[in-house]
């Protein structure tokens, strides 16, 4: 069996608005998250799913696969159902 994990992302954070690209001792808050998921024996691949080009590109950047949703989305788990 494979297991494809799914990592939703968006710019739109009310709390903290792009914290997903926020750099984390020089690393993008995203990609230390795609990091830790491929440390998972038990996944095969991890795509970032997102509706921003600026996310794709950070992503993209550090050898990571994306997925490209629609830009609004009511929260993380429709945006990975779209994926």
């Amino acid at each position: 069996m494979k297991i494809v994990t799914i990592i939703p992302a968006h710019l739109a954070s009310i709390r903290l608005p792009r914290k997903i690209l926020m750099p984390i001792h020089g690393i993008p808050m995203i990609e230390h998250v795609r990091r830790r998921a491929k440390l998972s024996n038990k996944i095969n691949k991890v795509f970032v799913a997102t509706g921003d080009l600026k996310i794709k590109y950070c992503v993209e950047s550090f050898g990571g696969e994306v997925l490209i949703t629609k830009k609004k989305h009511i929260n993380g788990t429709s945006r990975a159902s779209e994926a």
